[in-house]
């Protein structure tokens, strides 16, 4: 039979072919509906991997995971090479620079990259400084003069824009449930900060409108969680 006709056991026949404790998750052990025909899935601690056949395109693709961040989108054709692959990162464990290293065609993705070689205040210098020249060329809805008083006072926090609001999160890449962010947005000469629409229980209890950037300021330090503002890189425990 051609290998392409299920995913999940052709590749979990590979796996154990090799030796591999690796078992990928079927829907008889997850709690997740999957197509296991086209997909393959399994998780090992916080490491994941998602597999992916594209039967019209003759193509398949292998992510690779940590923490949610994505470490690699692989397209490959070989089955077996994909279930070595999974097999370092989710049964060895093997760091992902050095699975690229044995594995040429493979690229990093720059996001998880970044996270396992710069500092923290570095990537949050990068972050800023992107979403600075966003606004400034007029790629996001945003007053450049309140971002850049936003960024003297948050600094220390990693910004996320969603439909031109402004908000923050303390786990870099990762929005943290756990860290309550007020959204920021601009219209004109007004400033709104507070709690919208699917970001707060108390939707409409607390948001406010200003024309100073000062008081916009302090309305959002207010509003931020307290004790949990240090900003923590997710792939560093």
């Amino acid at each position: 039979m051609n290998q392409i006709i299920h995913l999940t056991n052709n590749l979990q026949i590979e796996l154990n072919k090799i030796g591999s404790n690796v078992i990928l998750h079927t829907h008889n052990n997850s709690i997740v509906k999957m197509n296991c025909k086209d997909y393959a899935w399994a998780i090992v601690d916080t490491r994941s991997i998602e597999a992916s056949n594209f039967v019209e395109l003759n193509e398949k693709y292998l992510q690779l995971e940590e923490s949610g961040i994505i470490a690699c989108i692989y397209p490959i054709m070989d089955i077996l090479e994909m279930a070595i692959i999974i097999d370092k990162w989710l049964g060895k464990q093997l760091d992902m620079f050095q699975i690229a290293e044995q594995h040429k065609n493979i690229k990093i993705n720059k996001t998880y990259q970044n996270l396992k070689t710069l500092s923290i205040d570095e990537i949050l210098e990068h972050r800023w400084t992107y979403f600075n020249e966003k606004i400034a060329k007029g790629k996001i809805s945003f007053r450049l003069d309140v971002f850049e008083e936003f960024r003297k006072h948050f600094s220390f926090l990693y910004p996320i824009f969603s439909h031109d609001n402004l908000s923050f999160s303390n786990v870099i890449e990762v929005i943290n449930d756990d860290f309550k962010t007020p959204m920021v947005f601009c219209e004109k000469n007004l400033i709104w900060v507070g709690f919208f629409k699917n970001n707060s229980d108390e939707e409409g209890k607390h948001i406010f409108q200003t024309k100073s950037i000062h008081e916009a300021i302090e309305i959002t330090n207010k509003l931020l969680p307290s004790g949990k503002k240090k900003t923590i890189n997710p792939l560093i425990s």
